[in-house]
């Protein structure tokens, strides 16, 4: 019987060899909390605050109101308004992180061998209300009109400038290679390293910021901005790595449009939900 036992355990085994793959290899990981806001003529920054700019227009027209500095804001430019507008405020769920760009990758400017110097721009879109003072939303004409909106489409950007390890390579080295998405060839000039930038922004407040502009005072839309994010260099490289063979792939289990109420029998009661855990496992 344990004879029996031991070559059925053994043939149950999975041999181990040793394979070479091409992976993306992490060389230098970063993350950072940043909180974002703005400084009027009336503010101190507070510790670890990072300055960005006021709110600017988000709408592909311009808008028109009698409260806007000059009567006309265009696109991409500042939210400027007069005491007319006695609050502001956030249109509930439409603040996002919309985009993460890398600008630019270079050899460290100090030098330093292996690291980069990585900037990156992260822009936010949202959507706000200008209010009057019975705390009304003022509506602005867009575009020739007629038409008139109260939510107010906006972003506002910031540009984050880093230095990372990303490996000490020859900048002699071509490196091109086709993708899964693409038949052409992506050429890496000066063999750089690539970046895999995350982000979660949350709004933490919004208020209007007094500034003076030509010696003339005027309002703009501050947002402030909380900020976590993730930033890795990596390349692609050989690695040798050990394996147990293919991945098993079991057969698909299709859902029955017509059978609901047997799918959902099938899904585990949801516990946590109710009673989340107490502790970090």
């Amino acid at each position: 019987m344990q004879d029996n036992f031991e070559v059925s355990n053994s043939q149950a085994q999975q041999v181990l060899t040793d394979e070479c793959i091409i992976a993306q290899k992490v060389y230098g990981k970063c993350r950072q909390q940043d909180c974002l806001g703005t400084v009027d003529s009336n503010t101190t920054p507070s510790p670890g605050m990072i300055q960005i700019e006021s709110s600017r227009l988000g709408e592909t027209q311009s808008i028109t109101n009698a409260a806007l500095i000059g009567g006309t804001i265009a696109p991409n430019n500042i939210i400027a308004f007069n005491a007319t507008v006695s609050n502001v405020v956030l249109v509930p769920n439409t603040f996002e992180l919309s985009d993460i760009k890398v600008l630019n990758i270079t050899p460290n400017a100090f030098g330093q061998d292996g690291f980069y110097d990585v900037t990156i721009k992260y822009t936010f879109n949202y959507e706000i209300n200008l209010l009057d003072s019975n705390g009304d939303p003022i509506a602005v004409t867009l575009g020739a009109g007629p038409g008139t909106i109260t939510n107010i489409s906006a972003f506002t950007t910031y540009t984050k400038l880093i230095s990372l390890f990303g490996g000490e390579a020859s900048s002699n080295t071509v490196v091109t290679t086709n993708t899964l998405y693409s038949s052409a060839s992506q050429y890496n000039e000066g063999n750089l390293p690539y970046v895999f930038a995350q982000g979660i922004a949350n709004p933490m407040a919004i208020s209007i910021g007094t500034y003076v502009v030509n010696d003339i005072t005027q309002y703009q839309a501050d947002i402030t901005i909380g900020l976590f994010t993730i930033i890795k260099l990596f390349r692609i490289v050989n690695m040798m790595v050990t394996s147990a063979g293919n991945c098993d792939i079991p057969v698909c289990e299709p859902i029955q449009p017509g059978d609901p109420c047997d799918y959902f029998n099938s899904l585990p009661f949801p516990f946590d939900d109710f009673d989340p855990p107490s502790g970090l496992l």
